[in-house]
């Protein structure tokens, strides 16, 4: 498929804006070369809506929304970051939760827009936990009704060219990640690659392949049986209350801004920030420990492995 021009309309839910920080720092490739295209690979892409960094504002940004709805804007990619909220609670008594524009004395929801422009787009990103699976706005007691565009949309939807919601999950989510990301499904827009292979979750694996304990700079710790008992000690930090066992995230390993920074690197433990639960259990109380079984499972699989290289080692070696 031969694409010269593909436009990125990013949506805001109910969020914090995170992930938008986070997308600004990115690097390798960053977010300005790629849109000003010095990477000819990826050149020719527009962000045409972004609430928080576009320039038009008020019924002018509005008309942004409404070309892309009219097809002026094909092919774009939607982004949504932020959860989605349940309006019909909202207009129970009138009222609504999340409006992006108005125009001529129309609200318009974020829900009208994710209704609107989904059908259309050629891919859909969930940009951090919150617009993949609900996040923080998501979590007990939820008051709003939130929930992420998987849900909203349905684990059978497909975009239009037949590609499921893509979950960038986080919270922030690395904006080397969502860069990374989004970039591949530019390539696979134009047809120069396959669609990102994803876990059960719709995460993609290239990104979300491996869980935190196996790649945590401090995991050569645990194998020794080290362990911090307090903040400040460099070992592993499970008694803690790090999820690094049940969390899939490769931020500990290629850091957070241009190679440098992550939860467990800095001394933090992992709190789970991109599980479909989080911040609900098991990922809280954020300081709880993570359930004991994954810890003696890891375990038994560890001494089983020493005990089988071991055994390999007196083997004699042939070169």
């Amino acid at each position: 498929m031969s694409v010269e021009n593909i436009h990125l309309i990013w949506l805001q839910g109910q969020g914090c804006t995170g992930d938008t920080v986070a997308l600004t720092h990115s690097s390798h490739p960053d977010l300005m070369g790629v849109l000003t295209g010095i990477l000819p690979e990826v050149s020719g892409i527009t962000l045409d809506y972004h609430p928080t960094v576009m320039p038009s504002w008020g019924k002018d940004a509005v008309e942004v929304l409404e070309r892309a709805a009219t097809g002026e804007l094909d092919p774009y990619i939607l982004i949504l970051e932020g959860a989605i909220p349940d309006e019909s609670k909202a207009k129970e008594t009138g009222g609504f939760w999340c409006v992006v524009g108005e125009k001529e004395g129309k609200i318009y929801t974020v829900n009208h827009w994710i209704d609107t422009l989904a059908k259309d787009a050629v891919a859909v990103v969930a940009a951090g936990t919150c617009a993949s699976y609900g996040g923080i706005p998501r979590g007990n007691p939820n008051p709003t009704g939130a929930k992420g565009l998987l849900d909203y949309l349905g684990r059978k939807w497909r975009s239009k060219l037949n590609l499921p919601v893509i979950c960038a999950a986080g919270c922030p989510v690395s904006g080397q990640n969502l860069v990374e990301i989004l970039v591949h499904l530019v390539l696979t827009v134009r047809g120069v690659l396959p669609p990102p292979e994803l876990d059960e979750y719709h995460r993609p694996k290239f990104i979300y392949g491996y869980k935190v304990h196996r790649i945590c700079p401090r995991a050569g710790f645990f194998a020794h049986g080290d362990d911090s008992e307090d903040f400040g000690e460099p070992y592993c930090m499970g008694l803690l209350g790090c999820k690094g066992p049940i969390a899939h995230c490769n931020v500990p390993a290629r850091g957070f801004n241009s190679g440098v920074g992550g939860c467990t690197t800095v001394g933090a433990i992992c709190i789970g920030c991109t599980e479909p639960e989080f911040p609900d259990h098991p990922f809280s109380p954020f300081l709880a420990k993570a359930p004991a079984g994954v810890y003696v499972k890891d375990t038994i699989k560890e001494l089983i492995g020493h005990i089988r290289a071991g055994l390999h080692r007196l083997k004699r070696r042939e070169i």
